[in-house]
C-alpha cells in the first residue's frame, strides 16, 4: 500500500470514530450514578492503602468532580417532579462536586486528615441526597417510560 493510500484509510479510519463518539448516547442517570459509586469506592480503596503516590485517590476524585451531565430530558422531569426543593438537589451535586476538589488537592498534598475528613463529608452528602430523593427521582424516571434502564436502585 503506498503511503497516500494508508494516510487516506487512517484518515477514514479517524473521521469514522470522530463520527461514532458524536452519536455515541449520553449516559443517563443511573450509569452516571454507577460511576459516582465506582469512583467512591476508588478514593476510599486509596485512602485505605495510602495509595497517593500512585494517585488512585486523586483520580477517582477527579472523576467525581467532573462527572458526565444528567441528560437535559432527565434533568427536565426530575425538576417538574421535585419542584421548589430542584436547588437543595442541585446543592447536593455542588457539595459532592467541591468535596472531591478538596479531596483531589489533599491527594495531591499528600494529606491524608483532609482527604479522610472530606470524603466522610462528601459520603454524608451522597447518602443525604439519597435518604431525602433517591424513591422520588426513580419514580420518576420509571413513570416516564424509560425502559431500557429500572431505576427501582440507580446505584
Amino acid at each position: 500500500m503506498n503511503l497516500q493510500r494508508a494516510i487516506a484509510v487512517l484518515a477514514c479510519v479517524v473521521l469514522s470514530a470522530l463520527a461514532l463518539a458524536d452519536t455515541a448516547p449520553e449516559p443517563d442517570l443511573k450509569k452516571i450514578m454507577q460511576g459516582l459509586r465506582n469512583n467512591t469506592v476508588s478514593v476510599l480503596d486509596g485512602l485505605l492503602t495510602d495509595d497517593f503516590d500512585a494517585d488512585a485517590v486523586a483520580v477517582a476524585a477527579n472523576e467525581i468532580a467532573h462527572h458526565p451531565s444528567i441528560p437535559g430530558a432527565q434533568v427536565q422531569l426530575v425538576a417538574r417532579e421535585l419542584g421548589a426543593e430542584m436547588p437543595a438537589f442541585k446543592q447536593f451535586d455542588q457539595q459532592v462536586h467541591d468535596l472531591s476538589l478538596s479531596i483531589l488537592a489533599a491527594a495531591e498534598e499528600q494529606d491524608r486528615d483532609r482527604a479522610v475528613a472530606d470524603y466522610q463529608q462528601m459520603l454524608n452528602g451522597c447518602l443525604a441526597c439519597h435518604a431525602a430523593y433517591k424513591e422520588r427521582v426513580a419514580m420518576v424516571l420509571n413513570a416516564a417510560g424509560d425502559t431500557e434502564t429500572e431505576y427501582d436502585n440507580p446505584l
